[in-house]
């Protein structure tokens, strides 16, 4: 049995780990008896946030790495009190910041997020769950710590082989075509993900939007939430009504119009400002869960 990491990490900076979890930005992380509980670097963490700070367990024989992986999950270096001074100055987001404070962008590895973006195409939480608890049965891999069992996501290898007529039996529905060219071109290496990350954001997701089924949402969604382009602005739904309502007077506005006004009126912290209005939007639509 693999040694277990036990500990607290002090947080004095504004953290609000259910909102940040619960935020729609990562699919497998769930509640387990008290604890926050998901993959992180191959292996199950979990974490309880504590006064003033987190508790943690993983599995690992070195703490000073499960505080690293905790620090890097939840953008613990961001300069949060500079990026929430900047959004306060919009009088949209005074209200949402002031009622989410400590809701955080996560960062999360590369591939994982990318194929749970794309599985989450017309698709809701429960949906992409089940795609993704499908894909880690069907290959056998499955995380653990304690009672708490979580699917592994295939690693672009091992989903690579699987095929797409097997992939829509696992229930992966229209999504299988652009699942199965995905893992083989990143498998093959046709693409590295982790070197997009030191790319201009606008490189990065042309790099993205190459792939089968990733647009422009999809690519944005993997560049803010693991890629580090903070300035990345994912429009969806909520987001779009929100711009359009609060900030054009509920005038239809082409995507590409918001994307280019986004980069504009928010800057570096975009990513950030995108998540504030999407949990209010839904929030105010009565949408309390994800």
């Amino acid at each position: 049995m693999a040694p277990t990491a036990l500990g607290f990490l002090p947080v004095a900076q504004p953290l609000d780990l259910e909102k940040s979890i619960e935020s729609g930005q990562v699919f497998l992380w769930r509640r387990h008896d008290g604890w926050f509980c998901g993959p992180l670097g191959g292996k199950i963490a979990h974490l309880r946030q504590v006064e003033g700070g987190l508790e943690f367990e993983m599995a690992s024989n070195s703490q000073e790495e499960v505080i690293a992986a905790i620090h890097a999950f939840l953008r613990l270096n961001d300069p949060i009190e500079e990026i929430l001074r900047q959004l306060q100055a919009d009088p949209h987001l005074r209200e949402p910041l002031q009622r989410n404070h400590g809701l955080r962008i996560l960062r999360q590895d590369p591939w994982e997020c990318l194929l749970s973006f794309v599985c989450s195409i017309d698709a809701n939480i429960p949906r992409i769950r089940s795609m993704i608890n499908a894909l880690a049965g069907h290959c056998g891999q499955e995380l653990s710590l304690g009672e708490c069992r979580l699917p592994a996501i295939p690693n672009p290898e091992t989903l690579a082989e699987v095929g797409e007529a097997k992939l829509r039996e696992l229930g992966l529905g229209f999504r299988a075509k652009y699942v199965d060219p995905l893992a083989k071109t990143i498998a093959a290496g046709e693409i590295d993900l982790e070197s997009l990350r030191s790319r201009p954001t606008d490189e990065a997701r042309k790099t993205l939007m190459l792939l089968k089924g990733v647009g422009e949402k999809v690519a944005d969604c993997a560049l803010v939430f693991s890629l580090d382009k903070l300035d990345a602005f994912p429009l969806d739904r909520w987001v779009r009504r929100a711009v359009q309502e609060w900030y054009f007077d509920g005038e239809a506005i082409p995507d590409r119009a918001i994307q280019a006004w986004a980069k504009e009126h928010f800057g570096g912290y975009a990513g950030y400002a995108q998540q504030y209005l999407f949990y209010r939007r839904r929030l105010d639509a009565g949408r309390s869960t994800f």
